[in-house]
């Protein structure tokens, strides 16, 4: 009987994994197209960095609402209705023709995208109770898959049409997959939507929740590890493009395709850093992570473009291994009547900083110069670096 439970289990994996490919080829195919989108409305940095800050921060905000949605509601559900709501937004997009209507639709679109997050890993917090590293790391691998994808399908396209046209694209599995999970619902596949835990009403309070946060030391510095996590990872996706192309000479269409070396390596980065997480801890595996980047993204503005390009791959390589063990510490910590809104807040303080990152990078880059971009990156992932290094071991 358990073990037709746990093959259940890692079937419902799989599909939600893919989902979370979809999403994150969703949400970075605005900072891909950057290049694009600020040679059609003659942005600049800083407005390129507005943008993405109103998309992610739509993406954070919301995804405290759907923290606390899925804690209560049916979380598969909500993930399909995010999807064929985002497909709709998508094919709008063909209709933007000017800066205000096209940040307005990537505000809407980052709110049903943020549906996604929270009740996905909250599914899996109550699912799996052993081997959660390497769980969350396996879920991770389809959202580096995507990451990496994502410039490869939005280059090639722009290669052929105008780049809204990537995003009528997507459209198409996301309607899909929201058809897919709703049928899987339905079928009982999701044994955990059906088989709710009743809890009192104060248990998924967010003030109450956010008290334990502020309280719990541990606690509280993860939450911290995650927001420095987004800001890198939220400047560089999407300032690593405008880079190559303007520092290093590429095309926008060629610039777009080559970032996908900064993602590529992020599957197998998650899945090491997930496997890890079980076997020698997470604060290790976040320290190694924040640390080791540190000299690459210092490094990368000096080199020649072919070492600038290795050099990002390699660092694409080795930060995603951070994000699992970043989960994993969540899913200890928290009492499953509270994984929803748990996770609603990690995502807020990841998406949340991230989308501060870019006007910030856009300011600096404005001011210094699109290489001085790495500048910041390297500062905040020395001090997650450090954050974990001094972390008290419990």
């Amino acid at each position: 009987m358990k073990t037709e439970k746990n093959t259940a289990s890692a079937l419902t994996l799989l599909p939600l994994t893919a989902s979370h490919g979809l999403m994150h080829i969703m949400a970075a195919s605005l900072p891909a197209l950057s290049p694009l989108v600020k040679e059609e409305f003659q942005l600049t940095y800083t407005s390129v960095g507005v943008l993405s800050f109103a998309f992610a921060a739509a993406i954070g905000l919301g995804s405290i609402l759907a923290g606390l949605l899925s804690d209560r509601f049916d979380g598969i559900r909500l993930i399909s209705l995010g999807f064929f709501s985002t497909a709709i937004l998508s094919a709008l997009i063909l209709l933007a023709r000017n800066f205000l209507s096209l940040t307005l639709i990537f505000i809407i679109m980052g709110v049903f995208l943020s549906f996604y997050h929270p009740s996905a890993l909250s599914h899996i917090a109550k699912s799996f109770r052993v081997r959660r590293g390497k769980t969350y790391g396996v879920h991770e691998t389809g959202a580096s898959i995507g990451l990496a994808i994502t410039p490869l399908i939005a280059g090639f396209i722009c290669f052929y049409f105008e780049w809204r046209f990537v995003y009528l694209f997507l459209a198409f599995p996301a309607i899909f997959f929201a058809f897919l999970l709703f049928r899987m619902r339905n079928d009982g596949k999701f044994e955990w939507d059906r088989k709710k835990q009743s809890t009192d009403a104060n248990s998924n309070d967010l003030k109450v929740f956010l008290r334990q946060i502020i309280s719990t030391g541990p606690l509280r510095r993860i939450y911290v590890i995650e927001g420095l996590f987004g800001f890198v990872i939220g400047g560089a996706l999407t300032f690593i493009p405008i880079f190559l192309n303007e520092a290093k000479g590429l095309g926008p269409e060629f610039a777009v395709m080559i970032t996908g070396v900064f993602t590529a390596g992020g599957a197998i980065g998650k899945f090491v850093g997930g496997h890890f997480s079980d076997l020698v801890g997470e604060r290790k595996v976040m320290a190694i992570g924040f640390l080791l980047v540190a000299p690459l993204f210092f490094a990368v503005p000096f080199l020649p473009l072919f070492w600038a390009i290795l050099v990002l791959a390699l660092a694409g390589l080795i930060f995603p291994a951070v994000l699992p063990a970043i989960i994993t510490t969540i899913g200890k910590e928290i009492e499953p009547s509270r994984t929803g809104v748990a996770f609603g807040l990690l995502l807020f303080a990841g998406f949340g900083v991230a989308s501060i990152s870019r006007p910030i990078m856009g300011l600096i880059s404005d001011s210094f110069g699109i290489s001085a971009v790495f500048y910041p990156i390297v500062i905040a992932t020395l001090v997650g670096g450090l954050m974990n290094v001094c972390m008290p071991m419990r």
